[in-house]
């Protein structure tokens, strides 16, 4: 398995691009992979730079039948943005191969009772990308809950690879979970494509289907069916495994040669 450090040269190459210590070169787009390129990312933004972020994908690196390591085999590629908020027409073959590989993504329906709400905590990194306090976020959050509901609130932690694939966002939410709240964690779409509604702050790829407004905890956003399966076809086509970012398929996806 290559090394996540390698990713960025391996899409660099797919796109007749190269590697070089000099972010201040602006003739090109900029290619970066993780949180901690901030500064980079910023100043991209402040002089309208295009840049293609790499992290890890939407669904599909949980132990699985597609899947049997629980390994991190699907890397996510965004353009101007840290993940793929904008809900896009594309078709459903990508999708229905994630499926096939992990039926728990298969859409059954909203999921009705719960009496929990399930927190799933940020890495601080994305807070501090956000220019928001982990602390205060997190204080802030858990008081504005307990004063719109009673329900319990359980805590998941961001653990190790490891940790997630002996208990992973699936089995959090088969623990009666009613909502599931969070700053930016991808965990926010994983728990409306299964079925359960989700808060989050800040955009990212559940933030057209989810609610922001925490006084609403009783009364979140269902968001229809149909406009569910357009955004798991649009993300499905937002994610990519290490040989398609080498060969070239994740480029021409995200230039609209599919």
């Amino acid at each position: 398995m290559v090394e996540e450090t390698t990713y960025e040269a391996l899409f660099a190459s797919s796109t007749k691009g190269y590697c070089t210590p000099d972010y201040n070169d602006t003739t090109r787009p900029l290619v970066v992979r993780g949180i901690i390129k901030r500064k980079y990312i910023n100043a991209a933004q402040r002089i309208n730079r295009d840049f293609y972020y790499m992290d890890t994908g939407y669904f599909g690196n949980f132990l699985s039948i597609g899947n049997p390591g629980g390994k991190k085999i699907w890397h996510r590629v965004v353009k101007n943005e840290l993940q793929k908020s904008i809900i896009e027409d594309f078709p459903r073959d990508r999708w229905e191969n994630l499926v096939r590989s992990d039926p728990r993504l298969g859409w059954k329906g909203w999921k009705t009772g719960g009496s929990k709400i399930l927190l799933v905590l940020p890495n601080p990194k994305s807070c501090h990308f956000f220019n928001y306090d982990y602390n205060e976020w997190l204080t802030s959050t858990v008081n504005k809950i307990k004063s719109f509901t009673d329900r319990e609130i359980v805590t998941r932690l961001k653990g190790s690879r490891g940790d997630r694939n002996t208990y992973s966002i699936y089995d959090a939410l088969n623990n009666d979970i009613y909502a599931t709240v969070t700053f930016n964690s991808i965990a926010a779409m994983e728990s409306i494509a299964y079925g359960i509604p989700s808060f989050v702050t800040v955009p990212c790829a559940a933030y057209n289907l989810a609610e922001k407004d925490l006084s609403k905890i009783e009364t979140p956003f269902y968001p229809n069916e149909k406009l569910i399966q357009r955004h798991c076809y649009s993300l499905a086509y937002g994610q990519f495994l290490q040989e398609e970012i080498a060969n070239g398929t994740a480029w021409n996806i995200l230039k609209g040669n599919i």
